[in-house]
């Protein structure tokens, strides 16, 4: 009886721990969220930014908190991605405002011609309007941060651009709606498409080059393929990490804190900073296959400036007309450039 008795109880204990191990394994069950992008696994958003970010919150979270990254568009195409976020098809997603023409009108003024002079002054600038002025062009997603990539320049496979009437008649890749008006000002025929497209679009012949970032030689190997470099510091482009509301909401908020503090104007300087050490890389690539890099000199400058004028103004009148406030926002912009520029 005695005997039983004990058996009873070592099998009742038994039970309990297993119980026991069984509740805690379900309790510290991690939150397992999907990040999608486009770029490729290799490109600087993706190695200094995106690859930080998730391994920082899965440390801070103490593992509650684990983030699987989807590059390559193996979730949907870069146009899709801020609808995969605000519709859960993903938790986050990166996004590329100009990518979808007229949904951020206001956030589309950093992308205005000869404003933005590096991608560390223009992230600290689109982070400080987000925070003050585009809350509002943002519905069923929260945005994590906000920056933009290092300027714009003129790369070209087989021809040499120096001048306006150089630009003449070229089909160029334009990334979005702001860079389109500015290149047709040049006489240029503006083909839109992602930056994955780029290479084929050269190779094939379909387009004579594209205006991009330094940062996209290296990231995408178009050393390849481009010859022919000319500084213009044309254009910014805006981009964001944006989460699904409902999933950011069902957060604990200890949980959310992490996230904010590990995102914000922090990865705004990060990945402003991580576009301009990529143009480096760029530039490298390019002087390794010993493509020409020109600078044209400031009288020419002055006339793409001069030719371009128009744009900020036609800008601030579509956004006025919808009463939006173009001018303002506008001359914050410039304010604020010349204020992180020092």
């Amino acid at each position: 009886m005695k005997r039983n008795f004990f058996l009873f109880t070592v099998l009742f204990l038994v039970i309990l721990f297993a119980m026991g191990r069984s509740s805690h394994a379900q309790a510290v069950k991690p939150i397992e969220l999907k990040l999608s992008h486009f770029m490729s696994p290799i490109h600087n958003l993706h190695v200094d930014v995106f690859t930080p970010f998730s391994k920082a919150v899965e440390e801070k979270t103490k593992g509650k908190v684990k983030i699987t990254i989807f590059p390559g568009e193996a979730l949907g195409k870069a146009r899709d991605h801020y609808d995969m976020a605000s519709t859960g098809v993903t938790d986050l997603a990166f996004v590329i405002h100009g990518y979808t023409t007229g949904r951020f009108p206001l956030t589309s003024v950093i992308e205005l011609p000869f404003l933005i002079p590096s991608a560390k002054v223009g992230s600290k600038v689109i982070w400080e309007l987000y925070d003050k002025k585009l809350l509002n062009e943002y519905p069923g997603v929260k945005v994590l941060s906000i920056w933009v990539h290092s300027p714009g320049h003129f790369h070209m496979a087989k021809k040499l651009v120096k001048t306006l009437e150089d630009m003449r008649g070229l089909r160029l890749r334009s990334p979005g709606p702001q860079q389109t008006l500015l290149l047709r000002e040049f006489g240029v025929s503006p083909l839109t498409m992602p930056i994955p497209e780029l290479y084929q679009a050269v190779q094939s012949g379909m387009a004579d080059g594209a205006v991009i970032p330094f940062s996209g030689i290296y990231d995408f190997k178009l050393s390849d393929i481009i010859k022919y470099h000319t500084i213009a510091n044309l254009y910014v482009m805006s981009m964001s990490l944006v989460m699904n509301q409902n999933v950011w909401n069902n957060l604990p908020p200890d949980i959310q804190k992490i996230f904010e503090e590990n995102s914000g104007v922090k990865m705004s300087e990060m990945a402003g900073a991580s576009y301009d050490n990529c143009d480096l890389k760029g530039i490298e690539a390019a002087k390794k296959v010993g493509a020409t890099i020109y600078t044209p000199p400031a009288e020419e400058k002055k006339k793409w400036g001069d030719r371009s004028k128009s744009l900020p103004d036609k800008w601030i009148a579509d956004m006025e007309a919808k009463g939006l406030p173009g001018k303002n926002l506008y001359a914050e912009v410039q304010r604020l450039s010349e204020k992180f520029l020092k």
